[in-house]
């Protein structure tokens, strides 16, 4: 019989908190079956936070119809995928790819799971696939499910940029296994060290997780099935390899797997694909370290510090000249915020775009759709489109421009470095970067600070407004954050700490640099390429409470 309760383990003091399936903390639960296993998956469809309107993304509810095994679910839209283990760059996961018509798992694991990434995009390019849908991550060493989570729940206050859609799931801790094994020895054919290592550790804590604390990999393990058949019997028959690294099994344990540990949760998250690599925000030029790339050679770094008011630094409200350059400044300034609130390291050279097409409306007002919409509306045969279809491809024709849009999908890197705070790039406390780690923890530096950010987005400012009232508001107010923050998006005693206190810093540099007239609430596309602009002052009363 299926525990109501799935315990769900919290980082820092490995305290418990049990996630049941049918409480208010998941608005939908699915339950998708495992080929040979009493216990289901579990796909949870998180609430939005504490105030905002409670409603199903239909993304996220799309992700819990993704399903490894060639079984039933209780999703509407239950559809097999075939999985492999990631290879490249440094954070361990599973892949999701659509299984291609006729191919069995195993044809499809030997054929596409083998390659690089350069090989895979290639083998697209050639035949049609493979289809990457999304990616299940877990703790691992740069890895926070809480971060995750935490940048989606906190871009649907802000509205701010685009963020993949996300779910926490569970999945069988064999499947697991068995794609680690093969990641391991992949990553290793591949000469990349790194994942290999973070692999191996995994191994490690998973194989101890199912049979005690033995210090080498079981003979079982070594031969096919496992790791996905795919890896040669003498590879894990060596006996340097079969050993496990020095690494708190015990910890990683409560970071990773359900209480029971027949499952490993972490997060699904759709993989967007076709984006491209957005160097006008991170740096066009090399630098010996990223932040400098991005400090030195961000086309929009220089202009979100510019002193003077948009239409000064624009000179036109001309949507085919101004429009990127206004959407580039949103984009990077929303970044930062939400980068700073999440104690993020990694994002500098982690940032994509898309391109979307944007254009006035016969009432005055902007309008977007993606590319692609935009291309299946032009493939329609024009008997067949809506007279608001025909309005909208009439308006692109005659105001339309095809502009940049920046997609954060790589948020797992949080509570790190606050790269944000250590280099001063939201607002300064007259203290060096070498001294970061004697006063990171002092918000307190932040009442007398000085703002190096210029422009915000006023969605995004009254969002930090209203986040910082439930935070630190009343004493039932404080605890259902706190209980949001740490049952729901499974952030740790000491992430939560860590997010306060950042949430803390930020909203004194900004309530302070608003009162202050240093800085302006006019990065809002909407409303500047609007026939009727109506600009967001600072100094109206009630502004800068939020009260717009």
């Amino acid at each position: 019989m299926l525990a109501t309760f799935i315990s769900i383990a919290l980082f820092g003091n490995y305290a418990h908190s049990y996630l049941d399936p049918y409480d208010s903390r998941a608005v939908r639960t699915y339950n998708l079956e495992v080929s040979g296993k009493a216990l289901p998956e579990k796909c949870f469809l998180l609430q939005r936070l504490p105030g905002l309107e409670p409603k199903i993304d239909k993304d996220e509810d799309g992700l819990c119809g993704l399903n490894l095994y060639a079984t039933s679910s209780d999703h509407p839209k239950n559809q097999n995928f075939y999985a492999c283990p990631k290879v490249n760059s440094t954070s361990v996961a599973i892949e999701y790819f659509k299984v291609p018509k006729g191919m069995s798992e195993a044809q499809f694991q030997k054929t596409v799971c083998t390659l690089n990434r350069p090989d895979k995009k290639k083998l697209k390019a050639r035949v049609g696939y493979p289809d990457k849908e999304a990616k299940f991550k877990f703790a691992s060493p740069g890895v926070s499910v809480g971060s995750i989570l935490g940048y989606s729940r906190l871009n649907q206050l802000f509205k701010a940029v685009d963020i993949p859609p996300v779910v926490l799931r569970t999945v069988d801790i064999d499947t697991v296994l068995d794609q680690a094994l093969a990641g391991r020895y992949l990553s290793l054919q591949m000469g990349k060290t790194i994942i290999n290592r973070y692999w191996h550790y995994q191994i490690g804590h998973l194989v101890r997780a199912k049979h005690g604390n033995v210090s080498q990999l079981p003979d079982v393990y070594t031969k096919p099935p496992h790791g996905l058949s795919l890896v040669p019997p003498s590879f894990y028959s060596v006996g340097k390899r079969r050993g496990f690294l020095d690494s708190s099994s015990d910890h990683w344990s409560n970071l990773i797997l359900t209480q029971d540990k027949q499952q490993v949760f972490g997060v699904l998250a759709e993989n967007p694909g076709n984006e491209e690599s957005y160097g006008e925000v991170s740096g066009l030029k090399q630098y010996k370290t990223r932040i400098d790339q991005f400090r030195n050679s961000s086309v929009y770094w220089p202009l979100v510090k510019d002193a003077r008011p948009i239409t000064q630094i624009l000179g036109s409200r001309d949507l085919a000249k101004s429009g990127q350059k206004l959407h580039g400044m949103q984009d990077t300034s929303n970044m930062l915020v939400l980068d700073f609130l999440m104690n993020q390291s990694d994002r500098i050279g982690n940032v994509a775009f898309k391109r979307r097409k944007f254009f006035k409306t016969a009432q005055g007002t902007l309008d977007d759709m993606s590319e692609k919409k935009y291309k299946e509306l032009l493939a329609k045969p024009a008997n067949t489109l809506t007279p608001e279809e025909v309005e909208k491809l009439n308006a692109i024709k005659q105001t339309g421009v095809s502009l940049k849009v920046m997609l954060l999908k790589d948020n797992d890197g949080g509570f790190d470095l606050n790269v944000a705070r250590k280099y001063h790039l939201i607002a300064d406390v007259k203290k060096t970067s070498a001294t970061y780690d004697s006063w990171k923890d002092n918000a307190d530096l932040y009442l007398n600070s000085t703002m190096v950010l210029r422009h915000f987005a006023p969605k995004t400012y009254k969002g930090v407004i209203q986040l910082y009232g439930q935070v630190f508001g009343t004493a039932e107010s404080q605890a259902a954050m706190q209980d949001y923050f740490t049952s729901t998006l499974q952030f740790t005693a000491g992430e939560y700490r860590v997010f306060k206190h950042n949430l803390l810093s930020l909203y004194r540099a900004l309530y302070r640099g608003c009162k202050t007239g240093t800085l302006f609430l006019d990065l809002d596309m909407e409303d500047y390429f609007s026939a009727y602009p109506n600009p967001v002052l600072t100094t109206t009363p009630g502004v800068c409470e939020g009260q717009f």
